[in-house]
């Protein structure tokens, strides 16, 4: 597992660092590794040579770039794969940071116990993803499955839509697609064209299913009372869990 840790002062970079090898080293299962920045670009650039983190841990208030637009940045590149916390002494930018969906905002100074909490739920929710490694038409892509909104089916050619706002294109089949998603729940058939993710399904109507990114699906007639179940199933089930 590797973690990424961006903070422009010495003193609390050090600090960081010394908490998140406390961490790895109570629990060595993890394999953690980790690389510490003093500015967000020379990140950005072991980034670009060495692929994104799984953890990240960024100060909001740099100076030349927000921490803000790095999480959108490490966010593109990693397809929504990087768990991003954010470390900092103001909270004028807790709105913006949740509308990112960081996993957490700890306000300067936090607990080492603060902290070791929220470490535990993303690794236990890192350990609940689903991967898959997809040749796509553009090269081979690791995706978690939990991000796919839906994928469509069009022209010998299968468009993966992923939360994160790309779109892959691969030359598998829908059926073979399908088959990856089989331990996932949520995720259905609509139709021969389509698979969509219920979990990124904003809303179903009497024909259509509407995604979270504002795409239509549309519902044959003689699927829709049983789609119609299946979401309100999964959405009970969820409310359930939590």
């Amino acid at each position: 597992m590797i973690c990424m840790i961006c903070d422009d002062e010495k003193k609390e970079l050090e600090d960081i660092e010394r908490l998140i090898l406390e961490y790895a080293a109570e629990h060595p299962e993890l394999c953690m590794e980790v690389r510490c920045f003093s500015g967000p670009l020379d990140m950005l650039e072991e980034m670009g040579r060495s692929g994104a983190p799984d953890i990240a841990l960024l100060d909001i208030c740099m100076p030349g770039v927000l921490g803000t637009e790095i999480a959108r940045e490490l966010k593109s590149m990693s397809e929504d794969d990087t768990d991003i916390i954010f470390l900092t002494t103001s909270s004028d930018f807790a709105v913006e940071a949740f509308s990112l969906h960081v996993c957490d905002y700890l306000k300067k100074p936090y607990t080492k116990e603060r902290l070791t909490r929220t470490l535990d739920r993303v690794v236990a929710e890192r350990k609940n993803r689903i991967f898959a490694s997809i040749k796509c038409m553009a090269g081979i892509y690791r995706i978690d499955l939990h991000q796919v909104l839906y994928a469509e089916a069009r022209d010998h050619i299968v468009e993966i839509h992923l939360k994160s706002g790309k779109c892959l294109q691969t030359r598998t089949t829908l059926t073979e697609l399908r088959r990856l998603f089989e331990n996932v729940s949520g995720v259905e058939p609509v139709g021969v064209s389509y698979i969509v993710n219920l979990r990124w399904t904003r809303g179903i109507s009497s024909n259509i299913l509407e995604m979270e990114n504002g795409d239509i699906i549309p519902v044959p007639r003689r699927l829709r009372r049983e789609l119609k179940q299946k979401y309100f199933d999964y959405y009970t089930r969820e409310a359930t869990v939590k």
